[in-house]
């Protein structure tokens, strides 16, 4: 009998900022079940609860990627942090390539670019891949509270490490694929870190052990739970530690290639409800 439901969000759970209702109406009807619904994303606590909380499901969460596992009260139970001292070595690759990026910390979101570079560099990713508008990112929008507008500027890394903030990871983003492509080499040599991505424009570095997979195996020894009494979904690299490590691993149409490859099941896609159909085959027969 399945004991978790563990679920990516962008492009598994949520479309273009849609939830199929289906989906909704499964996880509740697996947590009246007493079934324990996990949200595992790259996204901050409140980029998480900014969506479900309008659904009003309440739930743990693996965030960052992996970086931290939180429970329904946003409390950090576990966590897996980037060393400080690798943004000496990150940071100069992205500024050198003028790739913009963020870095998302335990208090707040920053970069040594402006405030509204970020913000309007992300905006026109956002309107290339997703259809968004560009004035949805400003002040007043419907995507203002979200980390790109947030951003706080500062000019030394040798200062900001300083602070009194943890590192959950550093994301990189462009509305060009091969941007992104080119600095990806820079990063396979470079240790104690693990790179991955949600889509082929951004990628995402964390802590070599902050990834999914990995930290969901610990909150079920430390829950007691089987790696059998567990369903994972997901559509993106950033996942792959979830389908390599737990069998009952299902992936939406629109996942990548390499997860559909290594999924237990393929579903329908994210946006007709893959999470929905995910669930109640689990149900039915796991």
């Amino acid at each position: 009998m399945i004991k978790m439901i563990v679920s990516d969000v962008d492009g598994t759970l949520l479309s273009h900022g849609y939830i199929n209702p289906k989906c909704i109406e499964s996880i509740k009807k697996a947590q009246k079940k007493g079934i324990e619904f996990v949200v595992a994303s790259g996204r901050d606590y409140y980029g998480v609860t900014s969506i479900l909380d309008p659904f009003d499901i309440k739930c743990s969460m693996i965030l960052g990627n992996g970086a931290q596992y939180c429970n329904k009260n946003g409390e950090v139970l576990m966590n897996c942090y980037l060393d400080k001292e690798k943004l000496k070595e990150i940071l100069p690759i992205f500024i050198e390539h003028q790739t913009p990026y963020m870095i998302f910390t335990t208090n707040g979101f920053y970069s040594t670019l402006k405030p509204e570079v970020v913000r309007d560099r992300f905006a026109y990713r956002g309107k290339v891949r997703f259809g968004n508008k560009m004035e949805d990112f400003l002040p007043g929008g419907p995507m203002s509270d979200s980390p790109a507008c947030q951003i706080q500027q500062f000019d030394s890394i040798d200062e900001f490490i300083k602070r009194d903030l943890e590192i959950i990871k550093v994301e990189a983003f462009s509305h060009d694929a091969d941007e992104i492509q080119r600095v990806l080499p820079y990063f396979k040599d470079m240790k104690n870190i693990a790179y991955l991505s949600s889509y082929p424009d951004n990628v995402e570095i964390t802590n070599e052990y902050a990834q999914k997979g990995l930290i969901l195996e610990k909150v079920i020894d430390q829950l007691k739970i089987k790696k059998e009494e567990v369903i994972v979904l997901g559509d993106g690299m950033n996942d792959i530690t979830l389908f390599e490590r737990f069998p009952y691993s299902f992936a939406p149409s629109n996942g990548e290639k390499a997860i559909q490859e290594k999924a237990y099941q393929v579903v329908c896609s994210c946006e007709d409800g893959a999470v929905s159909e995910a669930i109640e085959y689990a149900l039915e027969n796991l």
